[in-house]
């Protein structure tokens, strides 16, 4: 496996697992106070990209920080 699929394979995995903690840390919302239909389709659809985009924020700044911690060997060396 090269160093570019094995990296890009690591991505996907952070991000997969961001999303499914954005999910999780949105399940006790009372959305009930928020929403009309709560159990609606529409309320599924704006949690499941309420997910996606907080998973994806949470992702990138996990990537980008790792990626940052990985480039302070040249500071030193």
């Amino acid at each position: 496996m090269t160093s570019i699929g094995l990296s890009a394979l690591v991505s996907m995995l952070v991000y997969v697992m961001a999303i499914v903690l954005a999910w999780w840390s949105l399940l006790p919302v009372k959305w009930e106070k928020i929403l009309q239909h709560p159990k609606g389709p529409h309320a599924i659809a704006l949690r499941t990209l309420l997910a996606i985009a907080l998973g994806s924020l949470v992702g990138r700044f996990l990537l980008e920080y790792f990626g940052f911690a990985q480039r302070l060997q040249f500071l030193v060396g």
